[in-house]
């Protein structure tokens, strides 16, 4: 929920309603989001390390949820009046500094959960799945609130705000009441400078990165300018964008089954590789569909749906795999240090597409107060749609030529064992 407004609605929040320029609203996320990626290694260090009656990812969640909550409230809810670009890069850095520390731990400790491919499979299948019903909560809920109204973007993200509110405790209590401590696998805490060198040479590992890092930046492009292509080029109202976003997002989840189970037969790398061109082919599509055309823009979502729920679902396990070959070159249960950097270049990518796409739509030409003519709203087009497209391209053939299968992985696992040479 917080994930969909972050990137869809708190950009063009800032630059239509509260009134910052698109170049203001780029620069500053670019910065936020840099200065966070930067943290992510150190957080993830400091979570493999931490030694607690509670384990050592769940201390984190406790402390970072409340900072979460307060963050999330200022930065989704500025005042009406006096709102300037100090204001916005004071709460986006407080939100990603508290989200880190929440975010980190949580996908660390699903990654230690099992050392089994296709167990792994399963679990990212579960949690990435709640992730799609909250989604599906979040946009839901705003249209049935609104339900004869055309609401604001500041409507919208206080329904949010008052949800996570409500929701955010009670998931953290059960968590930390219901989900099993897990046990370190390896009681040696090498240094920050030596896990790092362990994994300069975790070849899959980099290999992975690239793929990811080029995979998020293609996809958050097109969600920095998704909602402006919607009520300015296909010209829909807000309310029916958290519509089409539900469609992609409910097609998502019942996709969620056969996108694990094709991953424990063909293996998540390539199951992500071909997700990653479907991606690049379907994205054009988009600028053909007609204007208000609802029913062409539900089919083109459900697509959607099916073509992006891989690239939320399946990475986290891929590092959980390759986590193992880091222990079998010689490093330690670094599971945290591994994700932070998994999230780091998910960061480092949403950093440089608000940066990127943003300044880019206004230096050719578009301009949310003059939007009614064709040429006006191209550069969505070729910044939103086609340049996202030709980015995944690279990054399938990227994730195609990924080591670690499941029949590899078990050849990992073996050899981890004890007494294994």
């Amino acid at each position: 929920m917080l994930t969909l407004a972050l990137i869809v609605y708190i950009p063009a929040f800032y630059a239509t309603e509260v009134g910052i320029s698109l170049t203001d609203v780029g620069l500053v996320f670019m910065a936020a989001r840099t200065f966070d990626a930067l943290l992510d290694p150190l957080v993830g260090y400091l979570s493999d390390i931490t030694r607690t009656p509670l384990g050592s990812r769940k201390p984190w969640l406790l402390v970072g949820a409340p900072l979460l909550l307060i963050s999330t409230w200022q930065l989704f809810l500025p005042p009406e009046q006096g709102v300037s670009m100090g204001y916005l890069l004071l709460w986006i850095f407080c939100f990603y500094l508290s989200w880190t520390i929440v975010q980190i731990p949580y996908l660390s400790w699903g990654a230690e959960l099992s050392t089994d491919y296709e167990e792994r499979n399963r679990i990212v299948g579960y949690r990435e799945g709640m992730l799609f019903i909250g989604t599906l909560l979040a946009t839901a809920l705003p249209t049935l609130v609104f339900l004869n109204e055309e609401p604001s973007i500041r409507s919208i993200l206080y329904v949010f705000a008052l949800l996570s509110l409500l929701i955010l405790p009670v998931a953290v209590v059960l968590a930390i009441r219901n989900v099993p401590v897990t046990a370190p696998i390896s009681e040696n805490r090498a240094p920050l400078g030596q896990a790092m060198q362990v994994i300069g040479q975790n070849k899959p590992f980099l290999l992975l990165m690239l793929g990811c890092l080029l995979a998020w930046l293609a996809l958050h492009i097109y969600n920095a300018a998704v909602l402006l292509i919607i009520e300015f080029a296909l010209k829909f109202e807000k309310s029916i964008f958290l519509q089409l976003v539900f469609i992609q997002f409910f097609v998502g989840l019942l996709a969620v089954p056969l996108i694990t189970k094709a991953a424990s037969r063909f293996g998540k790398h390539k199951v992500l590789s071909a997700s990653l061109l479907s991606c690049a082919l379907a994205l054009p599509l988009m600028s053909i569909v007609p204007e208000a055309s609802f029913v062409h823009a539900v089919i083109m979502f459900a697509l959607l749906g099916i073509c992006i729920s891989p690239i939320w679902i399946l990475p986290t396990a891929i590092v959980a795999d390759a986590v193992d070959y880091g222990r079998q070159l010689g490093g330690s249960d670094q599971s945290g240090l591994y994700i932070s950097l998994y999230n780091l270049c998910n960061k480092l990518a949403l950093a440089a597409s608000v940066g990127i796409a943003l300044p880019i739509i206004q230096y050719f030409g578009f301009d949310t107060l003059n939007a009614a003519t064709h040429d006006n709203i191209s550069p969505l087009f070729s910044v939103g749609l086609y340049l996202p497209s030709l980015i995944f391209v690279p990054a399938s053939i990227v994730l195609w030529r990924y080591p670690i299968g499941k029949k590899e992985h078990q050849q990992i696992v073996e050899s981890l064992k004890p007494g294994a040479y």
